[in-house]
């Protein structure tokens, strides 16, 4: 019996598919023996079909089918999952890759734990490739649904799943054209899974972000086709679970990130009039339909703001509420950093910038000072949603995108002013270049420093500086695990727009 089966839906990639084809069938340090890599040609046009069938003929371990164009995933997925002969299933996409190590780590961590599911951890490029950065922050092992909240974010398929588990619940992706086709078959085996693993210590899959003509789910979505597919992820909640605070905490999942989430911030107001009040009145009628204001209770401040705004039919106020949320910036400062033998010790403070995000005091506790044009006055104390802000500090490599966690410990302060009261967030964080990496060794390179401030649920991200304007924090992490602190470098993006000006920073060492 094969250990693993890697099924890949493959349309039209032309050579966005050279990546894949190398890290899976070439660089894997799981023997071939082992493993057996599944594409499932959807009935492409270009040379592909030719050039697997190639590949096939020339590995042992390659096997490829050819079927009609289905026009989304879900045909050639389920086809694959038909096809497979090893214990566990991986689905990758044809435009993305993985790290050497990723089917060997995640096999051994799924025997480990005896695990149905593995979350192996995901590195995002572009802004459709968003990974949440509180999943991976430390290995975890048996797991369940309705365990740990973050698991719900990432329902993308690129997970490693037991193939009995898929066989003995009829677990299958929907086919035909339709958005959201991953959600019902996670959801799906997360009902039915025994134990989820989740692998954060090394970067598996990398999920690029391509030429948009080439992949369909990146075009702006038909909104009454995309929240009927949302209606049939509740639908698969709703066949599981009875009425009540289990099925209310799963809905915040989708109520935040699907419908919430791009009914405010920048998103909802980089669109034209027409497609942002389309999609806005498919949001309205879905939250009326299938969200009891019970799940709203559930969410911190500034998403019980939207919902509200939501349910009150006050689209005016949700274009103020996204430009004000949209205005929020962050000074993330370095007061004071020290070794402590190899590890960097950094006291930090974090805030909104200018007014920020204000509260008053009232009937002992706090209120939020509503932005203009937002009608929004909770008699609910908002004292719980202020005390529970948070500073969440990462570091990342620039030209990888891999992100790592850093641990911190923060006290909210209240600042009283005249315009207000703020919350101003100090504390202590840790780099210890040895365990940085959820555990493993940070492998060196250079690593420039973030942090996500969190306020009432306003959220901004920004970079560690000593100083307000200054130079971005950035650690070089050498072979012997050692890290010094140095100067950044011309931003990659800067880089690859002015590349003359970043020849000359290169040659002047910065």
């Amino acid at each position: 019996m094969l250990k693993v089966s890697v099924i890949v839906p493959v349309y039209n990639p032309g050579a966005n598919i050279d990546d894949c084809i190398r890290t899976l069938v070439h660089e894997q340090s799981l023997p071939q023996s082992e493993y057996e890599v599944i594409f499932v040609d959807d009935g492409s046009t270009d040379d592909t079909p030719r050039r697997l069938d190639a590949l096939a003929a020339e590995h042992d371990h390659v096997r490829v089918e050819h079927i009609p164009n289905s026009g989304w995933p879900g045909r050639p997925r389920n086809l694959g999952i038909d096809m497979a002969r090893g214990d566990f299933v991986y689905f990758v996409d044809n435009d993305d890759w993985l790290m050497p190590e990723a089917l060997e780590r995640m096999h051994a961590m799924a025997v480990r734990d005896d695990a149905d599911v593995v979350i192996a951890k995901v590195v995002g490029y572009g802004p459709g490739k968003l990974v949440p950065r509180t999943l991976f922050v430390e290995n975890r092992s048996g797991l369940k649904l309705g365990d740990w909240g973050a698991i719900l974010w990432l329902l993308s398929p690129h997970k490693l799943f037991r193939r009995s588990l898929l066989d003995e619940n009829g677990i299958r992706f929907p086919e035909g054209r339709r958005r959201l086709e991953d959600h019902p078959f996670v959801m799906h085996a997360y009902f039915h899974a025994r134990s989820i693993s989740v692998l954060a210590d090394y970067p598996c899959y990398h999920w690029m972000l391509r030429d948009r003509d080439v992949n369909a789910s990146s075009r702006p979505f038909d909104p009454a086709q995309y929240y009927e597919n949302v209606r049939d992820v509740l639908d698969v909640i709703d066949e599981h679970t009875e009425p009540g605070e289990l099925r209310d905490r799963l809905y915040t999942r989708w109520l935040r990130g699907k419908l919430l989430g791009r009914a405010g911030g920048p998103p909802f107001l980089k669109w034209d009039e027409d497609y942002r009040r389309e999609r806005y009145e498919e949001i309205r009628r879905l939250t009326l339909e299938r969200f009891p204001q019970t799940v709203d209770a559930l969410l911190p401040l500034n998403w019980r703001v939207r919902a509200a705004l939501v349910r009150a039919g006050d689209y005016d106020g949700l274009k103020a509420m996204a430009a004000y949320e949209s205005g929020l910036g962050t000074v993330l400062r370095v007061r004071d950093l020290r070794r402590e033998g190899g590890d960097h010790v950094l006291e930090l403070e974090a805030r909104f910038a200018r007014d920020g995000v204000r509260f008053e005091r009232r009937d002992g506790g706090l209120r939020w000072v509503a932005a203009e044009g937002v009608a929004f006055d909770e008699d609910r104390d908002a004292t719980p949603d202020v005390e529970a802000s948070d500073l969440h500090l990462f570091v990342r490599a620039p030209e990888s995108k891999v992100e790592f966690d850093l641990p911190g410990t923060w006290t909210v302060e209240l600042d009283e002013g005249p315009k207000g009261v703020r919350a101003i967030l100090r504390g202590t964080a840790r780099l210890s270049p040895r365990t940085a990496a959820a555990g493993a060794a940070l492998p060196p390179g250079e690593w420039e420093a973030f942090g996500r401030l969190t306020v009432a649920g306003f959220k901004q991200t920004g970079r560690l500086r000593r100083e307000a304007g200054g130079d971005p924090l950035v650690f070089a992490v050498g072979e012997d695990g050692s890290a010094e602190e140095r100067r950044a470098r011309l931003p990659a993006r800067l880089a690859t727009r002015f590349p003359r000006a970043a020849r000359l920073a290169r040659r002047a060492g910065l």
